[in-house]
């Protein structure tokens, strides 16, 4: 294998020989997070052991915006006003993209003269990224880290399904009438909001960023070269997904890929080992949200649990120091820790409940280790997530706004007292373990499908050329609506005019009647 670091940037260059023909790949996820990149570092690996060629943009080191400062802001992510973080969203990318575009990698990318088989984007919010796509005159693939929003299943030619697919903002599968009604009324504003302002001004950015005049839209590039879309979902946590032939559900991929064994620390492992039968606790939100950066009475509420409970606790805590500023203390059954070895935590065989804001690579691990889950949705995906869970009887959601500490205790209670939470899980994770084949070799699969066929245009649904009334019929319903009416009322016209008729030819003979 050969690594060639480039200065200034995370670009990859990464090569191993193989018997199978090897493909140029272009992997771009310049905007990103943790754990998106944790998705998509076991599929570069996985390529370059097939003996592919990859080029990876892994993340903007420079990039300063308010969403990376908001990110650690609970009070921020919490609000009850979400629409308002929506619509701050498009400033928000016009600054990124703004970088992006300034980027040393990306005007060495934009002016080489490599050439690339396929380009893999991350689905969300990288649409900045696609004009390479038509510069390089190459098809590409999205990788979508969380069940997809609803402008890109519009844009693969997926089935919206509305009925029983809610949107990120949405319910659950299993709505009632209004539940549909917000579902159908959102699920639309969302894919136009996304169409209409988030990528025009985009387009703006990069027209007046590049300098480059009568720029393609966007939509017309997604049109034209946009293949497939990977998907990281699977029934057995996420909502069942409406699917065209270019979809594939990933689901978990970020756990098929090489095992790396973190080897626990001796006190760690000590701390654990001699947890007991009681067993012990995870708690963690994950790489989004600092556990130092909760809120005083949030903190206070899981120390005071805490110190309850007979089971030893493992906290992914960045500052120590916290603590001593709240004037309090950690309770002796728990232990703090900057980053959690996790999913070596989730197979030990003492744990008995994992703690976290219900995102989903979490809830896989969770799922894939068989371990019963409380749930504090924070924002994003997280309540969905959340409320998959909870129905599927292995989690526990509670809200922020309700948290308390006897609510918190008594979950916790409930999860470890009652078995069905544990025998539950156990039947999801086998639901998860029986596939036909893993995440990652499915991934790789059809993304040298996509490249052999030249970008598989067999695989385009007819539906991506029609206008989403279109898709939802409603030309024809409005087409039968309007036949029906006119139907309806030419057989009320004719109606009273037989009946009129019918009056006329009675009234002479009653007259004569009365006559005689």
């Amino acid at each position: 294998m050969r690594i060639q670091y480039i200065p200034e940037c995370f670009l990859l260059l990464l090569f191993v020989t193989s018997s199978i023909e090897a493909y140029n790949i272009l992997v771009l996820t310049p905007i990103t997070s943790p754990s998106h990149s944790f998705v998509f570092k076991p599929l570069v690996e996985g390529l370059v052991e097939r003996g592919h060629f990859v080029t990876y943009w892994n993340g903007l080191q420079s990039s300063k915006s308010s969403l990376s400062e908001s990110s650690g802001n609970l009070r921020l992510l919490m609000s009850p006003n979400l629409f308002t973080l929506f619509f701050r969203l498009p400033r928000i990318l016009m600054n990124y993209c703004r970088v992006v575009y300034e980027d040393t990698v990306f005007h060495q990318l934009i002016n080489s003269k490599e050439r690339y088989d396929l380009i893999i984007v991350d689905g969300f919010a990288n649409d900045c990224i696609l004009f390479l796509a038509e510069v390089l005159d190459v098809p590409f693939v999205y990788l979508s880290c969380l069940a997809p929003p609803p402008w890109l299943l519009y844009q693969i030619g997926s089935p919206l399904a509305l009925e029983q697919f809610p949107n990120p903002v949405g319910h659950r599968d299993r709505m009632n009438l209004w539940q549909r009604m917000f579902n159908s009324v959102t699920t639309p504003l969302g894919i136009y909001f996304h169409r209409w302002l988030v990528l025009p001004l985009i387009e703006h950015v990069a027209s007046q960023t590049l300098g480059i005049n009568n720029l393609t839209s966007i939509v017309d590039i997604e049109n034209r070269y946009l293949s497939l879309m990977l998907v990281n979902s699977h029934f057995s946590v996420n909502y069942h997904l409406p699917t065209a032939s270019a979809v594939v559900e990933v689901g978990g991929i970020h756990m098929a890929g090489k095992q790396e064994s973190t080897k626990l620390s001796k006190e760690l492992a000590s701390f654990l080992d001699d947890s007991g039968d009681a067993g012990f606790i995870i708690i963690s939100f994950g790489s989004m949200i600092r556990s130092d950066g909760l809120p005083k009475e949030f903190r206070r509420i899981f120390m005071s649990t805490f110190a309850r409970l007979q089971q030893r606790v493992v906290w992914k805590w960045e500052n120590d120091s916290i603590f001593d500023e709240d004037g309090g203390k950690i309770p002796s059954n728990v232990k703090t820790i900057s980053w959690l070895p996790q999913r070596e935590l989730l197979k030990h065989p003492k744990v008995r409940l994992f703690i976290s804001h219900g995102g989903l690579l979490s809830q896989f691990e969770t799922v894939y280790y068989g371990v019963p889950s409380i749930c504090l949705p924070i924002w994003a995906d997280h309540p969905i997530n959340a409320q998959k869970s909870e129905d599927d009887g292995y989690a526990i959601r509670i809200n922020w706004d309700d948290l308390t500490e006897e609510k918190l205790y008594n979950a916790i209670q409930l999860i470890l007292t009652n078995p069905r939470y544990s025998q539950r899980v156990k039947q999801v994770f086998a639901l998860m373990h029986d596939q036909i084949d893993n995440p990652l070799d499915r991934a790789i699969y059809w993304i040298e499908y996509v490249i052999r066929h030249q970008g598989a245009p067999h695989l385009r649904n007819a539906s991506r050329d029609l206008a989403l009334p279109q898709r939802a019929l409603l030309d024809v319903l409005l087409i039968l609506s309007v036949a029906m009416i006119s139907a309806a009322y030419f057989a009320l016209c004719l109606g009273r005019f037989c009946y009129s008729q019918c009056r006329r030819k009675k009234v002479p003979v009653d007259a004569n009647k009365k006559k005689n």
